[in-house]
């Protein structure tokens, strides 16, 4: 019986590319993502590589789309292997002294990197206790360090890696394990063209090595299988001028 995953905060960057990972071992893909146009696209692409695939657009911002989505997909799926949730928030209006973080903006990561983040779990955990599967997050490193102006990112980050560590705790009684992800910094698309053409990071972006899409995934995939330990961090593996070489 084939395997499935489905992936909230379906993006170009380590969501099509886990998709892609977890697709050539025979697993089927639901993709969750707000943005009909954009899902659609992501879909067929994947679908013309041979990978059988599903969608429902919802946005992460509001945790009542995430889970009817999830249950969505998990019915036309029958049931659910694994989830991996990976959200990253507006990272490209984030970068802010935190004297100078909006309600409206700590609310949105809240929302989208801790509260979402649970219900996805929660709308998925029936059906993850029946395949005994996972579920997975991404994060970032400023979950545990203070690097300049990312309080608005890292302590929502904060958050959802104690959540996780909760979950991974509570859940390995019933055969589900939870994996945390911490990147070092925002992974580099694979494709170098969509890469210039993102629009989810502050103008100016510049870093001289960058985790790349594909390294996250194959990380993924292993820990999937392993299970071997929480949290597996990944740092920038190769440098940004010989990846665009």
């Amino acid at each position: 019986m084939n395997k499935n995953i489905i992936i909230v905060g379906a993006g170009q960057g380590v969501g099509l590319e886990t998709a892609r990972r977890f697709g050539k071992e025979g697993y089927s893909v639901g993709l969750i993502r707000r943005g009909q146009e954009q899902i659609e696209e992501m879909a067929a692409e994947l679908s013309a590589e041979g990978i059988d695939t599903y969608f429902e657009p919802a946005d992460a911002y509001d945790p009542k789309q995430i889970e009817r989505a999830i249950k969505l997909l998990a019915d036309k799926m029958s049931g659910i292997d694994v989830l991996f949730y990976n959200v990253p928030g507006p990272l490209g209006k984030a970068y802010v002294p935190a004297t100078e973080i909006s309600t409206e903006l700590i609310t949105e990561f809240l929302n989208m990197r801790v509260v979402s983040a649970l219900k996805s779990a929660q709308a998925a955990l029936p059906y993850v206790k029946e395949s005994k599967g996972s579920i997975l997050y991404t994060s970032g490193q400023s979950d545990r360090y203070p690097f300049p102006y990312t309080a608005a990112i890292g302590a929502p980050q904060a958050a959802l890696r104690l959540l996780s560590e909760h979950l991974h705790n509570e859940l390995k009684g019933n055969g589900v394990f939870v994996g945390y992800f911490p990147l070092h910094n925002p992974p580099l698309y694979t494709d170098l063209e969509k890469e210039k053409e993102r629009t989810d990071l502050p103008a100016g972006f510049h870093l001289d090595e960058r985790v790349v899409a594909s390294d996250v995934a194959e990380k993924i995939y292993q820990l999937n299988i392993t299970r071997d330990r929480f949290e597996c961090a990944v740092a920038a593996s190769k440098n940004v001028n010989e990846n665009q070489g």
